[in-house]
């Protein structure tokens, strides 16, 4: 599961948390390691206490991790970004070092998969807006720095965001496109990709569905791998779900259809490695957003059908 809250919560409700997600037969979880939260206070200041718990809330449950090797602090970010919530870093080298860094603390504690930012072709996540080329050199430059800490680390590219070009935004096929033009071949051990759907299921077939843009599009996700000889690497979808309210929701049946459809779609498919739902639990309960309405829990901790879907789906 894909749990950005997980790292904010008091130990013990970490671990009734993830025993919970365990019980349900979630193995994984997705969280940051954001270099903003970590290095605030300028290049030679560290705080990893809020990220040491998690990661050992984590693994004393048993459960492996995907971090993100995201986030930027001011003093590192390009200018004109000030204020910014997620600035692009200003040094390919400096980025790298972060990578480096959360690689030789975590990797001996048995972390061993990192994903190298999220939807850097979404505005939100990478501002001042995305940039390809920017971004492919950040991922080069982290992939060389964390392989020569832990050459056994699993890297993932970060998970590509359903898009579309509007001139700020960048689809997630013509983003992969610009990458390979860039150089990233040889700089991802698998596609990081976000299939979100919604209202569609992954079982219908739209040319605007993230799912299907992943293989199903005339120009697909997996076409341009395979035309950049990457065909033998698998996508990784580290964030998938749907809102069961808000002003997209599809309801608490659409959302477990989502589930369901996806979980057996991904067991299906021999090129989709990691599978991360999100998320676990709902972020409020603001109908005007859909932002807090992804969860398999409400947000006083009630089982959506959603739950239900998930745990048969991963039990089938």
């Amino acid at each position: 599961v894909s749990d950005p809250d997980l790292i904010a919560e008091k130990p013990s409700v970490q671990a009734s948390q993830l025993a919970a997600m365990k019980a349900i037969g979630i193995t994984s979880i997705r969280l940051d390691a954001n270099w903003d939260w970590v290095q605030y206070g300028g290049r030679t200041s560290f705080d990893w206490s809020q990220l040491d718990q998690v990661v050992k809330s984590v693994r004393a449950a048993g459960m492996s991790l995907d971090l993100i090797i995201d986030g930027c602090p001011p003093w590192a970010a390009v200018a004109g970004t000030s204020g910014d919530a997620s600035p692009q870093p200003a040094s390919a080298a400096q980025y790298a070092q972060w990578a480096a860094d959360v690689a030789q603390r975590y990797a001996p504690q048995g972390v061993n998969t990192f994903e190298i930012w999220n939807e850097p072709n979404n505005q939100v996540f990478w501002q001042p807006k995305p940039d390809p080329a920017a971004y492919t050199a950040d991922l080069k430059a982290a992939y060389a720095s964390i392989k020569s800490v832990d050459p056994s680390a699993f890297v993932l590219s970060g998970g590509l965001a359903p898009e579309n070009n509007d001139g700020t935004n960048i689809a997630p096929i013509t983003f992969l496109q610009d990458m390979y033009a860039d150089g990233a071949q040889g700089s991802f051990d698998a596609l990081g990709y976000h299939p979100y759907s919604y209202p569609a299921l992954p079982s219908s077939t739209q040319n605007w569905s993230g799912w299907s843009q992943m293989s199903q599009t005339s120009t697909s996700l997996r076409s341009v791998m395979a035309s950049n000889g990457d065909g033998s690497k698998q996508i990784w979808i580290t964030e998938v779900g749907a809102p069961s309210a808000g002003p997209d929701g599809v309801g608490q049946a659409g959302q477990a259809n989502e589930f369901t459809q996806a979980i057996a779609a991904a067991k299906a498919s021999s090129w989709i490695g990691g599978f991360y739902l999100y998320s676990w639990k709902d972020e409020g309960t603001n109908k005007s957003t859909d932002e807090d309405w992804f969860g398999l829990l409400t947000a006083s901790g009630a089982k959506k059908q959603a739950y239900t879907a998930v745990a048969n789906a991963l039990a089938g």
